[in-house]
């Protein structure tokens, strides 16, 4: 119901984001009224898995796109429920300004002009289309001809203005006064037999625009990440690879980034005490967890130096076969969990030496599943 609700009618934004509030509560905290302060911003939880994000779908940019995807339908439907709102709402081709009782109308009528900037015709009959603001030959024939709004209101104002028995037909006034307007039009051909003006999206290659595009059209974009396919497999828990994705994205909760949000608290490694708790220093530079990727770089006969967070992939990138990268991914994220596991013991279970045994327990079960696997040929 409430899917259907927001296909059909404008919600309020504060209400969405209040719905979307208690979703992100809720996939961080399990509770819809609890917030927890290292978190990744909503909208990259919305972005796409190749961006970064988790694929969910934000119900704010959901509702636009069901407006957009409907403002579109209404132009182009000959249902009754269209006939009826166009014949309130439309004045030949043009918007009325003023106001009207409709609750459709109302949700719709923004998405008028971003329908017309992102659409361009396919010629007809041409008596659906303006002649000089459309875009319908490229670039609407006013900006492209540079005439003032004065001078073309006293001018033909339908494309089927210039077609004569399928032909184009450039009425001598016009061509004395706009000699270029021949050539700029006779690229576009005309069919042969009598059809409808079509309004076509552009980024559609049928030029319908469906919900998919119209989502798409309205949701935040971002950069396409190298490691966001290295994270998630079928072969990997999606619990694992959600910490991992944490970490890329430098949101994991240790002691710096709750000091960043305001927290005042002593800082230090549980893991080595030797050191203040940062993100990079748990996972790469601590003393013992250092020993571990060493240990791991013997086993894949490789060697290992973190800049970076992101230098975690290039682990990866090696020359393996497709079993061995497989396995390789899959003893990065769990290394990481275990450490973040360990670490996670020591300082709240007060339980630091059953942590280590753990954690080393762990990797070494999982690195001789690696090192069985190596000893495979590197391209199968």
């Amino acid at each position: 119901m409430l899917v259907y609700s927001i296909s059909i009618y404008s919600w309020p934004v504060a209400l969405l984001k209040t719905i979307e509030g208690w979703t992100r509560n809720f996939i961080w905290s399990g509770d819809i009224a609890q917030r927890k302060l290292v978190t990744v911003s909503w909208k990259k939880v919305c972005a796409p898995y190749e961006e970064g994000g988790l694929g969910l779908r934000s119900l704010i940019s959901t509702n636009e796109a069901a407006n957009l995807k409907l403002c579109r339908d209404l132009l182009h439907s000959n249902e009754d429920w269209a006939a009826i709102l166009k014949s309130r709402v439309l004045r030949g081709q043009q918007v009325i300004k003023h106001h009207i009782f409709s609750s459709l109308w109302s949700s719709i009528k923004n998405e008028i002009p971003v329908i017309k900037e992102n659409s361009s015709w396919n010629v007809g009959t041409g008596q659906l289309i303006n002649l000089w603001h459309d875009t319908w030959c490229g670039i609407p024939l006013q900006q492209s001809l540079n005439i003032p709004q004065n001078v073309s209101i006293w001018l033909p104002q339908l494309v089927s203005d210039l077609i004569l028995n399928h032909q184009w037909h450039i009425p001598p006034l016009l061509e004395n006064m706009f000699p270029n307007l021949l050539s700029m039009v006779q690229h576009i051909t005309l069919p042969v037999e009598e059809t409808l003006d079509q309004l076509c999206w552009n980024n559609s290659p049928s030029g319908m625009i469906s919900m998919k595009l119209a989502y798409d059209f309205k949701r935040k974009h971002y950069t396409p990440k190298h490691w966001a396919k290295s994270i998630w497999s079928i072969d990997i828990p999606p619990s694992k690879s959600l910490l991992v994705w944490r970490l890329m994205h430098d949101k994991v909760p240790t002691d710096d980034k709750l000091m960043e949000r305001g927290c005042n608290i002593p800082s230090m490694c549980s893991l080595c005490h030797t050191h203040s708790e940062s993100t990079f220093h748990l996972f790469f530079e601590c003393n013992f967890v250092f020993s571990l990727w060493c240990w791991m770089a013997s086993i894949l006969n490789t060697t290992l130096h973190f800049q970076s967070i992101e230098d975690i992939r290039l682990l990866c990138d090696g020359s393996w076969s497709p079993q061995c990268k497989i396995t390789i991914k899959a003893a990065i994220v769990n290394l990481l969990n275990s450490i973040w596991h360990a670490r996670n013991i020591a300082r709240f279970n007060n339980k630091q030496l059953i942590g280590r045994l753990h954690l080393l327990g762990f990797c070494l079960t999982l690195l001789s599943q690696v090192t069985k696997l190596l000893v495979l040929p590197l391209h199968l």
